[in-house]
């Protein structure tokens, strides 16, 4: 709206009331819209010439509520290392708060949690890569090997992501980089998720040879996936899984203890669920990759909204917000959503041939009610029998429960012991995790079922994520040269 000074405001107002003109010669002369003018005469009426003083250009400035800026520093408090991205991102999806960066950013300067950014010396000739994304989960998966130091000896981690979604469709810890430990990942992954239509790779002898034909190769060929290399010389090409091997090094390898090579391997199989089901990723709009994979990203912000305006009357009726519990996931062609609402538990299926369908448990009485569809139908709906705040009681996951926090990786004082023998392929895709009672609960999605859908509270109590927004950071070992930002 066009800023109009008070005096020109008082101007046109007493034209009409002092000396008569018709509002119609008023707008047609001043060029202003005829609501503005009415607005003006309405105000002027009730408050006078008060009512006409003009707000400053931009609007009223929205004040972050007290709780939402509680929440934000407790969370820098509990992870010094996550960035004002990452909170922003945390509070929305997991808490249904919202703060954009910049309101984290004050918050957290007037709590002397943050310092203000330094004057940053300026790129001289950088040449960006070319940014590139598939449309549609299976599309594409890269692949890659990444090399640490674990027990005093060199360590492999093989994994394979989804191009789209960022997930980690395949990741495993081996003692050798060979072709069988390659092999051995991908037909994991393929017999779990399905073999993708191309295969992105380097020019590394597990996956390529310039005479003949290797044996992923063949693997390839006989699944009829399109075989891509990237160019030599060029990490760039395969920038969402050097992206991932930054991630899991900075925030869990670099600082995680291990009693063994076995203990490794499950726990870190465990840690990989954490990134695909409960981890913000940046790199596609503060979703997790079990979001973008499942296709559950269109219910999932529906859900959030919602969840964020409750939120918002709940701190204003009574001063702060609610925990949420929700899950939203696929299960046989249909989307499913549960959430926790005012004493009930609301589980809406949603079918693209169909209408929207609502059914409604009362945690009070434990009835089960069928509530309405969205076409207006009405059925039987028991309103008595309240459970307290509206809150479900039960426990969540610990992804990887209590270990030693600020420590290493260990190395030669910490040995882990000889290589061991790899598992045979399907073993220990789906490790135990020890349980615990949370007062936080979020979800995630799944196709086949609403699995893996846990709050992450419990693991970042026991292993704060150490978050860098530096993107010159640079890790030892292979796999280390990808683009600083989650691509």
């Amino acid at each position: 709206e066009r800023y109009y000074p008070l005096d020109f405001r008082l101007k046109l107002v007493k034209l009409f009331f002092e000396e008569g003109l018709p509002a119609a010669l008023i707008i047609k002369e001043s060029g202003i819209h005829k609501t503005t003018l009415y607005n003006w005469l309405r105000r002027y009426r009730k408050q006078g010439e008060a009512g006409l003083s003009p707000c400053k250009p931009g609007g009223v400035k929205r004040r972050c509520p007290l709780p939402v800026k509680e929440k934000i520093v407790s969370l820098k408090r509990t992870h010094p290392g996550f960035g004002v991205k990452r909170i922003s991102q945390v509070l929305r999806r997991m808490f249904f708060l919202s703060a954009s960066p910049e309101t984290v950013r004050k918050t957290l300067h007037e709590s002397s949690l943050i310092s203000p950014p330094g004057r940053r010396k300026p790129h001289r000739n950088m040449r960006r890569p070319r940014f590139f994304e598939r449309s549609t989960p299976n599309q594409l998966w890269q692949t890659d090997i990444f090399t640490f130091r674990l027990g005093g000896k060199y360590a492999y981690l093989i994994g394979y992501i989804d191009d789209y979604s960022r997930y980690i469709t395949g990741l495993d810890l081996f003692r050798s980089q060979t072709s069988d430990s390659v092999i051995e990942v991908y037909r994991r992954a393929a017999a779990e998720y399905n073999p993708p239509k191309e295969m992105l790779t380097d020019n590394g002898r597990q996956y390529t040879s310039w005479r003949g034909n290797t044996r992923f190769e063949g693997e390839l060929k006989k699944d009829h996936i399109h075989h891509i290399k990237s160019q030599p010389h060029h990490p760039m090409t395969l920038g969402k899984i050097e992206r991932f091997w930054k991630t899991i090094y900075l925030e869990y390898l670099n600082r995680a203890q291990f009693d063994s090579f076995e203990n490794a391997q499950e726990r870190i199989r465990l840690w990989v669920k954490y990134y695909n089901h409960q981890r913000p990723h940046q790199g596609i709009g503060g979703l997790c990759p079990a979001d973008r994979y499942f296709e559950i990203q269109t219910e999932l912000r529906k859900t959030i909204e919602h969840g964020i305006q409750e939120n918002l009357l709940e701190m204003a009726l009574r001063g702060k917000p609610r925990s949420p519990f929700y899950m939203v996931g696929r299960m046989e062609g249909q989307s499913v959503v549960l959430r926790a609402e005012k004493g009930k538990l609301r589980l809406t299926l949603d079918n693209e041939k169909q209408n929207a369908r609502e059914l409604i448990y009362s945690l009070g009485q434990g009835e089960q009610d069928h509530g309405k569809n969205r076409e207006g139908d009405e059925d039987k709906k028991t309103e008595d029998g309240l459970y307290g705040a509206g809150e479900v009681p039960g426990g969540v996951i610990d992804l990887v429960g209590p270990e030693k926090t600020g420590g290493s990786v260990p190395g030669v004082d910490h040995p882990v012991g000889a290589a061991v023998a790899l598992a045979d392929a399907g073993d220990g895709r789906d490790a135990a995790s020890a349980g615990a009672q949370s007062q936080f609960k979020a979800g995630s999605g799944a196709e086949s079922a609403l699995a893996d859908v846990t709050g992450a509270k419990a693991f970042w109590d026991n292993n704060p994520a150490e978050q860098t927004d530096d993107p010159s950071c640079q890790i030892a070992g292979s796999g280390t040269d990808g683009a600083g930002s989650e691509n």
